[in-house]
């Protein structure tokens, strides 16, 4: 019996990427629908899940509204155990919660993280998390068709 894929965990840089220009259909835009289409399992958290709604609110579209929804609808929201947070907390500041949180939704679940955020690095060198950038995510998940 094959291997299910591993679950997801789209970081709200990636969300941004694909709202913040609305009548341009970006890459990061074809990536988030063939989530939502496809049968992969999104995961996330409560925070996660606020900062989508908060960036549908900053960037206003129909577009964005729609995405949001259609991607909270699908995530798998997550109530992370304390031991994974303790586990996750040397690798961010104090002021980096909703990453630490992140991290430690990716640790519970085994959920790679796309995310082109620096802060990171530093869990996913020490082979904590696995995390995907934004363009590394494109080209495994919603590569281009010519």
């Amino acid at each position: 019996m094959p291997e299910s894929p591993p679950p997801v965990l789209l970081d709200t840089n990636v969300f941004v990427a694909a709202i913040k220009t609305p009548r341009r259909p970006t890459k990061s835009l074809r990536l988030l629908l063939r989530f939502v289409e496809e049968d992969v399992r999104l995961v996330g958290n409560d925070l996660l899940a606020t900062e989508y709604l908060r960036y549908a609110q900053l960037f206003p579209s129909a577009m964005a509204s729609s995405l949001a929804a259609a991607v909270l609808d699908r995530m798998d929201l997550i109530a992370v155990e304390d031991r994974f947070i303790r586990a996750c907390s040397a690798y961010f500041r104090s002021t980096q919660l909703a990453d630490l949180v992140n991290a430690a939704t990716c640790l519970q679940t085994g959920a790679i993280l796309v995310s082109n955020d620096r802060d990171f690095d530093s869990i996913h060198q020490a082979g904590l998390i696995q995390r995907l950038t934004l363009s590394q995510a494109i080209r495994r998940w919603a590569p281009s068709n010519g």
